[in-house]
Parts: C-alpha cells; sequence; structure tokens
C-alpha cells in the first residue's frame, strides 16, 4: 500500500475503526515503514494523552449543535482537513471529537470550573451559618484579619472595613474550594451575613449573579485574585456591597 493512502486511513485505524482485513494490512505497513510507523505512534500517544486528561462530561445541546454547524460551514468554505498534513488532520479533528464527546473540554471548560466553585462556595457560606464557625480570627480590624492568614494559605486577601458604608468587618476564617485552603471575608449586611471567598483568578473568569437555594452569588475577578461574594441579603443591599467593596480595592 502507498504512503499517501495509508495516512488517509491512520485516524480510522489507531481508533479500530476498521475492518479486521484493512487493519492487518495497515499494521504490516505500520510495523515496516520508517515513515507511517512513526506517525502512527505519535497518533496513539496523542490519543492516550487526551484519554487520560480531559474530563468527561457531556456538552449541553446547543453547544453540540453550534459545533456541528460550524464544521458544516468549514467543510463547505475553506476544506482546511483535506489539505493538512495526516497526523496534523487527525489531531484536529481528535480534539473536535473530544471537544464535543466530552463535553467541550476547551470551549466549556472554564465555564464548567466556574458553575462548580458556585456551588462549592454556597455550600462553605451555608456550613459556616448551620455550625456556627464564621470566623477563625474576630475583629473588625483589617489590621487584624489580613496578617491572620499570612502563612496559613498562599492568597493574600485585600481585608477591608466597609463599616462606613454600612457593611463592617467581623472577622475571617479559611474554608477549603477545590480543596485547598482559601479566605472567607466576613461581613454583616443589617442581620445577613456576606461571605467572601478569595481565590485564584481562573483564565475565562468572568462576572456573574447567580441565585440558588435562595442565596445570592456575585463573582467577579480583580488583577490575580477572584471573588465569590455570598449572602441572602436584599439584591439591592447586595449591590450595594459589591459597589463598596470594588471601590474600596479599587475594582
Amino acid at each position: 500500500m502507498e504512503c499517501d493512502e495509508i495516512r488517509r486511513q491512520l485516524g480510522a485505524y489507531v481508533d479500530n475503526e476498521l475492518g479486521e482485513a484493512e487493519r492487518a494490512d495497515l499494521r504490516r505497513h505500520v510495523a515496516g515503514c520508517p515513515e507511517c510507523g512513526p506517525e502512527a505512534a505519535a497518533l496513539e500517544m496523542l490519543r492516550d494523552e487526551i484519554r487520560r486528561s480531559a474530563p468527561v462530561y457531556r456538552a449541553p445541546a446547543a453547544l453540540r449543535s453550534q459545533i456541528r454547524s460550524a464544521l458544516r460551514r468549514e467543510a463547505g468554505d475553506t476544506p482546511t482537513m483535506a489539505r493538512a498534513p495526516g497526523w496534523l488532520a487527525y489531531a484536529a479533528s481528535l480534539l473536535i471529537a473530544v471537544a464535543v464527546g466530552s463535553g467541550g473540554t476547551w470551549l466549556i471548560s472554564g465555564e464548567r470550573q466556574q458553575d462548580a466553585i458556585a456551588d462549592e462556595v454556597i455550600d462553605s457560606h451555608l456550613r459556616s451559618l448551620l455550625a456556627g464557625h464564621l470566623t477563625d480570627v474576630a475583629s473588625t480590624d483589617k489590621h487584624t484579619v489580613k496578617p491572620w492568614f499570612a502563612g496559613r494559605t498562599d492568597l493574600s486577601p485585600p481585608g477591608v472595613d466597609l463599616a462606613a458604608q454600612g457593611f463592617p468587618l467581623i472577622g475571617g476564617r479559611l474554608d477549603l474550594i477545590e480543596g485547598k485552603p482559601v479566605p472567607a471575608l466576613v461581613y454583616r449586611a443589617g442581620k445577613h451575613v456576606i461571605n467572601v471567598f478569595v481565590l485564584p483568578a481562573q483564565p475565562g473568569d468572568h462576572p456573574e449573579t447567580v441565585t440558588r437555594r435562595g442565596y445570592t452569588l456575585h463573582h467577579w475577578a480583580k488583577g490575580d485574585l477572584g471573588y465569590w461574594a455570598v449572602s441572602d441579603t436584599s439584591a439591592e443591599e447586595f449591590t450595594k456591597f459589591e459597589n463598596a467593596f470594588l471601590a474600596a480595592t479599587g475594582g
């Protein structure tokens, strides 16, 4: 068999999509060909690495539809795949397949991660209220709260006091989000509690407001820090708090 013909079938070969007779012919060629052999081995390594590292999610129907439409437009307008080298074309098609079949890992992993963090943050907020463990360090003094986190976490929260705006700082604590210790700043909003969790900012972070189980979460990022504020205070009060916090931290 000619190498050009073999390269066109390598994708199907490494994915075990060929009949046994065709596969046997390709196996013999690949085993003795100094060009096709390494190319097939590289594709198998790429396939295995993607399978090991890609989280298993199912993409939303809307995303799958958008990707299929984009592929149809690409196939009709610019047949890039047909001109690409065999291994490169296969790698691109494999990445697209992973994006569709495992939840759009490269397209929506940031969205998935942000959504998962939001769930953890709300759970942590509820635990702090139910367990009566609002603070590890109880103080209205930001010069006491902020230094307390030093050596306990790699993150340095701003620890601003917003008492003048009606949201006094009452302390801070360490919490666990994604299995890592993170600072939580605790504020009062009348009879309500506002927890502000401070995490590393992530690529693709975007501001959002979500409401779940009767609690509202506001998320925003500034520099290399991501802020997740959660409370059951009114929407108007929560917006005032967020604006005050942003103003105090130069956001």
